[in-house]
């Protein structure tokens, strides 16, 4: 599934309270959350060959383990970034929201958006 097909298998209400969850500090700034995902589930999307892949990673720090996408999966703009697939290693615990909701918040904090987000995409970074 792309990452547009994902996304847009969810309303904005039900995916926000999932995003609160990972983003914490999302709770104050929902209307630019909203506005991201608006943006990414009605751009027109580049065709793409890569993936956002979701695995089992070691942070090198403290040798802990979670279920995530490397960043350089993000490292795009928008619209090649919802022409992706979306792929879950096996044993990969997460559910589709919570993929839907983690590839929002690195949309907003890792990938070059459009012009037309570029103001809040400042706003949250200061956040």
């Amino acid at each position: 599934m792309k990452v547009k097909e994902l996304l847009q298998t969810f309303e904005f209400d039900d995916l926000f309270p999932t995003i609160a969850i990972m983003y914490p500090n999302a709770k104050r700034h929902k209307r630019e959350f909203k506005e991201a995902f608006d943006i990414l589930t009605t751009m027109k999307s580049t065709a793409s060959n890569k993936t956002v892949r979701y695995m089992l990673i070691e942070d090198p720090a403290t040798k802990d383990n979670f279920f995530g996408a490397q960043d350089s999966n993000f490292n795009t703009s928008w619209d090649v970034l919802v022409g992706k697939e979306v792929k879950r290693d096996k044993f990969v615990d997460l559910t589709d929201e919570e993929m839907a909701a983690n590839i929002i918040i690195n949309a907003i904090f890792i990938s070059k958006c459009p012009k037309e987000f570029e103001e809040n995409q400042r706003a949250l970074k200061r956040a």
